[in-house]
């Protein structure tokens, strides 16, 4: 039984070691669109695809929602693709 749990922390740290690493890449490659200066519709949608992306791995491996109540999930996840959604549109809109 020790040997399990030990094994299911393992590879629990090692989970979070890969989606850590993934959100330190996807924020690189964010960044680098948002200096770029290509300031299109397409490059604000896809940065926007982006966050939504960290935003899940964050919320649920990071923050633990994953095991939190239905209704704590749909708050903090309903915020999240609500000021999301308001940002790319605002910033959509900006650049017609």
């Amino acid at each position: 039984m020790k040997n399990l749990v030990k094994f299911t922390q393992q590879l629990s740290t090692e989970l979070s070691f890969k989606i850590w690493l993934s959100l330190i890449a996807l924020t690189l490659v964010s960044a680098s669109i948002g200096e770029s200066g290509n300031t299109t519709i397409g490059t604000t949608l896809f940065v926007c695809v982006i966050v939504i992306i960290k935003g899940r791995w964050v919320i649920n491996e990071f923050m633990g929602l994953k095991h939190a109540s239905l209704f704590t999930q749909r708050i903090v996840k309903g915020y999240f693709y609500t000021m999301t959604f308001i940002v790319g549109l605002i910033v959509s809109y900006t650049q017609i």
